[in-house]
């Protein structure tokens, strides 16, 4: 497994300096995100069931995060940079700090929610970085930098569109999340699950305040970027703040 990671690790280290080619770059995006399949099932999956730490569901959502910027072809650099960044963080950390991991047994109705609660974060953590790329194009625009690739007011126009759209279906996405965790998850509220719950539910309500600024305020910009950013904040306080101090300190 060890060559395995290094070879991931090794991938998406030349996709970030390969990012102005944007089809090498690609290229070794789909490489990397091949062999992060391959390093996810290995550390995550079992006979016995799943295998989850703070470290792995990182792993999970960063590589459902490099799948989602593939298929929505979204190709601004600091996105890029971002997701290869995220990746290499958490191989690294899994490298020098593992940390050891409950099974939890197999069973569709948990599975369900399991890859629904990954694929919501995974959305969001997209918007999240997009939503982070924008402020950073933003910035450039208003101070007259208007040279190099993605700097036109259109394609401003259209990266916006896109993290509306993600923020919708990752909002849509953790709403089935959190219903199925209630209807199938015995103890969703306890058994030390309340405050993760807490926090997603705040998160929740946020991201479904900014659909509801967007469609009936226009709401863009500045504020649509920093409710978006504060929402993600406490998603992922929710779950992987909790993990670490469990995997770590309990």
């Amino acid at each position: 497994m060890t060559y395995l990671l290094f070879a991931t690790f090794l991938a998406h280290f030349l996709a970030v300096f390969t990012l102005k080619n944007q089809r090498t770059s690609n290229l070794l995006l789909v490489v990397a995100s091949a062999l992060q399949t391959l390093l996810c099932g290995q550390l995550l999956l079992s006979q016995e069931g799943w295998s989850f730490n703070a470290q792995n569901a990182v792993l999970l959502v960063s590589w459902e995060v490099n799948i989602i910027v593939l298929l929505a072809t979204i190709r601004m650099l600091p996105v890029r940079f971002l997701i290869h960044t995220i990746s290499m963080a958490a191989l690294v950390w899994i490298y020098f700090w593992p940390a050891l991991s409950d099974v939890t047994p197999y069973s569709w109705q948990l599975d369900l929610h399991i890859m629904l609660s990954i694929t919501a974060y995974a959305v969001l953590s997209v918007s999240s970085v997009l939503a982070l790329a924008l402020a950073w194009q933003i910035k450039r625009m208003k101070t007259h930098v208007f040279s190099g690739a993605g700097t036109s007011m259109n394609n401003l126009l259209s990266n916006e569109e896109k993290l509306f759209k993600l923020v919708v279906t990752g909002w849509l996405l953790l709403s089935c999340a959190l219903v199925s965790g209630m209807i199938f998850i015995d103890g969703f509220f306890g058994n030390g699950m309340g405050h993760k719950v807490i926090f997603s539910l705040i998160a929740w309500i946020l991201f479904a305040l900014l659909i509801f600024g967007r469609l009936t305020k226009g709401w863009r910009g500045k504020k649509a970027i920093k409710l978006n950013l504060l929402a993600m904040v406490l998603l992922a306080l929710g779950y992987l703040g909790s993990q670490i101090v469990i995997d770590y300190f309990v």
